[in-house]
């Protein structure tokens, strides 16, 4: 059995790799297994918090208080019964971390470098790309349609000053997502690899030793053909870019 993560940060194409290869017959891909909510794929591996659900500031902190034991002393053997388990016969197993659960759970990341796990580091290097998807998931609530549906058309407005300072918090997220796993048994690929999608999906059944079938993405991005179209001051961002050496991402 092929033990495997994919290592990622959000509104980077996770979830359409995630569910592309689940639907492989020899791989079993679950999704993010340490999200608050149970709004997952495969919602029966979701591991448990402790604590209530709020918007309230002060009860999140009581939250990451009360979860400390809970992520320290039962995440372990909940990751060990989830690669012990066996659905449908599958070669590889895996599932979805995202990078800042190597911060909030540094001892599952010490497990999984020790345990033989396999590494698909996805990065999306267009950090500016990045930004307005989470933007306009914020606006619309889709993040992802299937191939026979269409999300709705949509304009909002992207403050300016905050994407910068999200765009360089991102560039050093990815640069922290290949760090981190260096050493390690891994895939990088990028988002922008989707482009070829065939030669993508090759390269990540032989990386994880499973028989090589065709896989076509079970999920289509969402947004404009053009940027410009869908952000309401677009000549306001277009210039903030320019001025912060950010004309890469156009």
């Amino acid at each position: 059995m092929t033990k495997f993560i994919i290592f990622t940060t959000q509104r980077s194409g996770s979830t359409v790799l995630t569910r592309t290869l689940d639907g492989h017959p020899e791989i079993f891909c679950a999704g993010e297994l340490l999200q608050t909510s149970n709004d997952i794929h495969h919602p029966e591996w979701h591991f448990k918090s402790w604590g209530v659900n709020s918007n309230s500031h002060t009860v999140q902190k009581f939250n990451k208080i009360i979860n400390y034991p809970n992520l320290k002393f039962r995440v372990i053997p909940h990751i060990k019964k989830f690669y012990n388990a066996n659905v449908k016969g599958e070669k590889a197993r895996g599932f979805k971390l995202m990078f800042t659960h190597i911060k909030t759970v540094p001892n599952l990341w010490q497990y999984i470098k020790k345990a033989d796990t396999k590494v698909i580091v996805l990065v999306r290097n267009n950090v500016f790309k990045t930004t307005l998807s989470r933007y306009r998931k914020a606006e619309n609530r889709v993040a992802h349609t299937s191939s026979e549906a269409t999300a709705p058309s949509i304009k909002f407005h992207v403050p300016g000053e905050r994407l910068i300072k999200q765009m360089r918090d991102l560039e050093r997220v990815n640069k922290n997502l290949v760090s981190n796993t260096e050493g390690m048994n891994r895939l990088v690929i990028h988002y922008e690899d989707f482009e070829n999608w065939n030669e993508l999906m090759r390269k990540v059944q032989d990386f994880l030793s499973v028989t090589q079938v065709t896989m076509k993405p079970v999920l289509q991005k969402v947004g404009a053909g053009k940027w410009q179209d869908e952000v309401e001051n677009y000549q306001e961002i277009e210039q903030l870019l320019q001025q912060n050496n950010f004309t890469q991402y156009l």
